[in-house]
């Protein structure tokens, strides 16, 4: 485990993989109630109506819809959006739009194309057992 300091609250706390200490992690979970509850009545809610009428930080219901836990009984999200990161295009969960993520998966699959085709190709030992180095200093004496 490592010491960190809180995302929220700045408090420092041991853990390997979290980003916020149990406090504020017991508040969030507290906040993500309230933010649901509200969307159940008013599903076509913007980020700041939620905001203004749950109380809870516009950082924290952003973080719920990129997380994709604010779904419907029905399993679909609600319909509050968030930009894409990348192009601005309105998103019901995640950090991307599909069109974004589909480049960004096609210019990394390019890449390492491009990676395999330019690597040097590995050298092959000799059958026999000996090592190079051997050879080379045989052959600096001679």
């Amino acid at each position: 485990m490592q010491l960190k300091n809180c995302h929220w609250c700045g408090k420092v706390f041991a853990h390997a993989t979290d980003t916020v200490c149990q406090d504020c992690r017991k508040e969030e979970e507290k906040d993500f109630d309230r933010v649901f509850e509200y969307l159940k009545n008013k599903k076509n809610a913007t980020i700041v109506a939620v905001h203004e009428e749950t109380g809870v930080d516009k950082r924290r219901i952003i973080k719920f819809i990129r997380q994709g836990r604010l779904l419907t009984a029905s399993g679909e999200p609600f319909d509050i959006f968030v930009e894409c990161e990348k192009c601005g295009e309105p998103i019901r969960e995640g950090r991307l739009c599909d069109s974004c993520a589909k480049s960004i998966r096609e210019e990394l699959e390019s890449s390492f194309k491009k990676e395999k085709e330019t690597e040097k190709p590995r050298r092959k030992f000799r059958k026999s057992g000996q090592m190079y180095t051997a050879d080379r200093r045989n052959k600096k004496s001679d």
